[in-house]
């Protein structure tokens, strides 16, 4: 396989025709499709496009939220050579109408009624963009995807030629501050990733798999093409907060995710856990501490004693089964990308049995370029690099890496692109990190994100923040300090393990705002910073927090659709609260928190 056409055309060949290759909650059921179906749609879709005039080269911009006729359109643009262009399904009209502008889109398809009227308001003064409805009724006058003419077989003609080098798609990198930037990924870019990280994993045709994180990103949709690859049925989620519901119901056997479910996860387990207290509690307290005794021997390449393995099997089958049950009972594998994983939370679902896999990447790296493994899995790392992709650190940390996993560029931006990839094809990631003896790749922060206070130390903040979004009362946390003498912090509470902890206290029928603003609230927060400013450097500890009302949101932009915090709208937001920190002679001239 070269490019994306040969991957459908992979599926159509291999996997039996009655096969369910997609699945996607309809109600109280499901809605499936078959490969063969999946094959008519596909090709049924590209007969569509190409009658309303989309060739080779076009670019058909993509807005839709995860569903199996978003991988469809897809594949139909690959069909017919047409540049996929894919939007998140929450941008606001704004934002569809500079990116549809920047690419020159030709069709625009979209999906939901708001984002069928956010498309119409985007693009109510550029009537050389064509809007059409996935679903039929989204808006009057909105033609529908259906309802173009669908040519006779027979009228319908042969696809052009289609080379690795040739552009598949571009993604427009969710940033925070200046115009996004559109990613360029060629057909081999993404075939890179196929042929070479799915044989990395033992995922095969009987496997059961969610995707939930946005396909208008680059993690989830390579890691769906793995996923048609191997013949793994795909079960579409909604959003990441449904999740939860439809773990016990897909029962999945691989799960792909971001840090932020991992953590909420691990605190609910904790929180359950503490709030039942009794004999319960001593139970599975024992149960982690043999599981630690087991699982650190492990870690260190040792094999533990006969006794505590014995034991360690009665934790599992008698304890830990019922946690792993919650997330389906029959996971094989998990991977995280998109963030690091708080080394207290992959600890802890090692423990349980659960294998977190770590890896790393970009956009602009389509995406993946180190990964753990089953058999290489070092917990803290985000893996060995993988074949055939050529990484060096930079003098000043920085990772920089170069081979056919990199992108062809930014989008009509030569500048942008030559600030990225040097003249001998190095990209420079913008993380800082190093190597260990044995390959493995560690990430120790952002590089822009690196805080420098004014007395010259330099902080990481992730790994604290991590830390700090690991303990019960903690939802969300953002260090401050660059130019300034010390740190402090943004803090957002998690609601849900309050208002329970409050209605211990007697303290109940507070909203958000009162309970944010409680002394209990202050006094429960106060003891993790604590807690963490234990743990840590001098100059890393915390100083001073201010608890914030509400969850930050993709909504008010404050989060990137794979759940990072874009730092500088947050600091530009909380500029009033956070200068109310630190004293007037102690303020930075201008506030910067990095991207």
């Amino acid at each position: 396989m070269e490019t994306l056409r040969d991957l459908f055309q992979h599926v159509v060949d291999t996997y039996p025709s009655r096969k369910v290759i997609q699945r996607i909650r309809a109600g109280k059921s499901w809605r499936e499709l078959t490969v063969k179906e999946f094959e008519r749609a596909t090709r049924d879709t590209a007969a569509r496009l190409a009658a309303a005039g989309v060739s080779k080269g076009d670019r058909v911009v993509l807005f839709s939220e995860n569903r199996p006729e978003w991988h469809v359109i897809d594949f139909a643009c690959h069909l017919l050579g047409a540049v996929s262009v894919p939007l998140y399904a929450t941008l606001p009209a704004a934002q569809v109408r500079y990116i549809v502008s920047d690419c020159g889109g030709k069709l625009l398809l979209v999906s939901g009624k708001e984002r069928a009227r956010t498309a119409l308001e985007a693009m109510y003064d550029l009537p050389t963009v064509r809007v059409v409805g996935i679903d039929p009724g989204l808006a009057e006058g909105l033609e529908c995807l259906h309802d173009l003419p669908l040519p006779a077989k027979r009228q319908r003609t042969a696809p052009p030629p289609l080379a690795a080098s040739d552009l598949a798609s571009v993604i427009y990198t969710s940033g925070t501050t200046g115009d996004p930037k559109g990613v360029m990924l060629t057909h081999g870019n993404f075939l890179f990733q196929i042929n070479t990280v799915a044989p990395m994993f033992p995922i095969n045709e009987r496997d059961i798999c969610m995707s939930f994180l946005p396909l208008s990103h680059v993690y989830e949709r390579t890691v769906d093409y793995v996923f048609f690859k191997t013949g793994a049925q795909i079960n579409y989620v909604e959003s990441i907060e449904r999740v939860p519901t439809q773990l016990t119901e897909i029962r999945p056997t691989i799960m792909v995710s971001v840090p932020r479910l991992f953590e909420r996860s691990y605190i609910k387990i904790i929180t359950r856990v503490q709030h039942e207290g009794g004999a319960k509690k001593r139970l599975f307290d024992w149960a982690v501490r043999v599981g630690r005794k087991v699982r650190e021997a492990a870690w260190r390449g040792e094999k533990p004693g006969a006794f505590v393995r014995g034991q360690y099997a009665v934790a599992k089958a008698r304890i830990f089964s019922k946690v792993v049950e919650k997330l389906g009972g029959r996971l094989r594998f998990t991977i995280s990308g998109g963030a690091p994983l708080a080394r207290e939370v992959a600890e802890f679902f090692d423990i349980i049995g659960v294998q977190i896999l770590q890896g790393y990447g970009l956009t602009e790296t389509s995406p993946v370029f180190a990964v753990n493994t089953l058999d290489a899995n070092r917990l803290g790392s985000v893996g060995k690099i993988v074949p055939g992709v050529e990484v060096q650190i930079a003098a000043d940390g920085e990772i920089l890496t170069r081979g056919p996993h990199v992108m062809l560029g930014y989008w009509n931006k030569p500048e942008a692109t030559a600030e990225t990839i040097d003249k001998d094809r190095w990209l420079h990631t913008g993380d800082v990190g190093y190597l260990d003896a044995d390959g493995y790749l560690f990430i120790t922060d952002r590089k822009k994100d690196i805080i420098v206070t004014s007395g010259g130390k330099n902080v990481a903040p992730q790994p604290i923040e991590g830390r700090l979004g690991a303990t019960p009362f903690i939802a969300q946390a953002v260090l401050i300090g660059d130019k300034y003498p010390y740190l402090t912090a943004l803090v957002v509470p998690n609601f849900e393990n309050l208002e329970a902890h409050l209605a211990e206290k007697g303290i109940k029928g507070l909203d958000r705002e009162s309970m944010a603003t409680h002394g209990e609230t202050e006094a429960v927060i106060a003891a993790a910073v604590k807690s963490i400013n234990g743990e840590v450097a001098m100059h890393e500890r915390i100083r001073r927090f201010t608890i914030l009302k509400r969850e930050f949101s993709l909504e008010e932009g404050e989060l990137t659709p794979t759940m990072k915090v874009r730092r500088r709208i947050v600091g530009e937001r909380y500029r009033d609260l956070i200068e109310g920190m630190y004293l007037k002679t102690q303020r930075a001239g201008e506030y910067e928190l990095g991207e």
